[in-house]
């Protein structure tokens, strides 16, 4: 039988030998153990989709986290199987918090040079997949789905495909283990047996190969993912009359350089004061273009830029099959790392939340950020509305204004944009 359609116990037996649980201090639903590869000591971390799909609400999240600082302290890699539909949306504004320091403690062992291996067994979607693609290597396999929205949704919330021509098929063929491995130099497709895992993880540990590429590289390996090999979009210069129907322009005030589909601002005016300022601002979804936009430029400021500051005016990651053809959530994890990176050489990353807005933009800005700021008229969900209502999910179970600072989801609250553009 192949690997992927044992259960979690079964696979951690046939994959590790010497395994021995470690016991958190919140104990939730995934397993996390010491285990050994040959003589290659890890620790593993392991999702099973038969509880609550593999979600990950706050008792999981508080077990990869110890599950990461273990690793760091006793220098192992960090091995996840990955199984999950990603936040566990029933715990609302408590989850969404517990997934942003989640991802950035990650993010954290990362650039501090923490190996970190997943193994895609069958379903990865959002959060999920965020946690494979800052992954020095995802190894996946035929039957293998990863994306930041599942098949069904990105069926349910595409337009452009709901006529008969695109099926289920069609989607979960872009989503396959097969098509990301065609996609993106980290995926490795291998045959669905434990003994053709433990081949590549045995290589992969031994050598303590490091496949994640310098910034540069990987946003170019990013934008080659276009159709096209290029960004369509094109800078146009505004002049102080520039106008946006959900930015106050008066509140930050200067010339403006608007990139692209209004999608992605680029409010430069303050550059000279070492100051960057940004806005994703979409009636709907930040695609992978803008995504990319964003991270392009950030990675191209000097060390002499210490305040960055990004407005979110968009209601979430894209659910377009387009963006997810590209692998979505590496274009997530990329801008991510990048501003995780420019905090860690001094600068404030500050986040500000300007219409209601959720998913992975807003776990990956969030995660990153030094700072999160959210105006009074904003609101925050784990997944956009118009998922949750494909859900069926009721209004009193959304996440309300008044639990987000409390819950942390963000830092602060705020009475208009004036406040924090100094």
């Amino acid at each position: 039988m192949r690997l992927s359609q044992l259960d979690l116990d079964q696979q951690l037996k046939l994959l590790f030998n010497e395994l021995i649980e470690i016991e958190c201090d919140f104990p939730g639903d995934l397993r996390v153990a010491r285990g050994a590869l040959g003589e290659i000591n890890v620790v593993v971390i392991g999702f099973d989709f038969s509880l609550y799909g593999g979600s990950i609400g706050v008792r999981e999240a508080g077990q990869l986290r110890a599950a990461i600082r273990i690793a760091k302290k006793s220098k192992f890699p960090l091995v996840m199987l990955l199984n999950t539909g990603g936040v566990r949306v029933t715990e609302g504004a408590k989850s969404l918090a517990a997934f942003r320091f989640l991802y950035r403690e990650l993010l954290e062992a990362k650039l501090d040079g923490l190996p970190v291996l997943s193994l895609v067994m069958r379903h990865c979607y959002g959060g999920g997949s965020m946690l494979a693609a800052i992954s020095d290597m995802v190894l996946v396999n035929a039957g293998s789905q990863i994306a930041m929205s599942g098949p069904k949704l990105i069926k349910a919330l595409n337009k452009d495909f709901d006529h008969d021509s695109v099926t289920l098929d069609d989607i979960q063929g872009v989503l396959s283990g097969v098509s990301r491995a065609k996609t993106s130099s980290r995926f490795q497709l291998i045959h669905d047996y434990e003994k053709a895992y433990q081949l590549v993880m045995y290589r992969f540990l031994s050598s303590r190969q490091k496949l994640t590429m310098s910034n540069i590289s990987f946003l170019n390996e990013l934008k080659h993912r276009f159709p096209d090999k290029r960004l369509v979009r094109s800078e146009r210069q505004h002049n102080e009359k520039t106008t946006h129907p959900m930015i106050n322009f008066d509140e930050i005030g200067g010339l403006t350089n608007w990139s692209g589909k209004s999608t992605l601002l680029v409010l430069n005016n303050h550059i000279d004061e070492g100051m960057a300022v940004y806005a994703l601002a979409a009636d709907y979804f930040a695609d992978a273009e803008a995504i990319l936009d964003l991270t392009s430029a950030i990675n191209a400021l000097s060390n002499s830029v210490l305040s960055i500051k990004i407005l979110i005016a968009c209601s979430s990651h894209s659910p377009n099959l387009s963006d997810e053809r590209l692998l979505l959530s590496e274009y997530l994890s990329t801008l991510a790392i990048c501003l995780r990176q420019k905090h860690a050489k001094g600068a404030h990353v500050h986040v500000v939340v300007l219409r209601p807005t959720g998913g992975g933009i807003f776990a990956a800005l969030s995660a990153a950020a030094s700072e999160v700021s959210m105006l009074k008229t904003g609101s925050i969900q784990v997944l956009p509305s118009s998922a949750l209502d494909l859900m069926h999910w009721k209004d009193d179970e959304l996440i309300g204004v008044n639990q987000l600072v409390t819950a942390q989801v963000v830092d602060n609250i705020i009475d208009d944009l004036s406040s924090v553009m100094s």
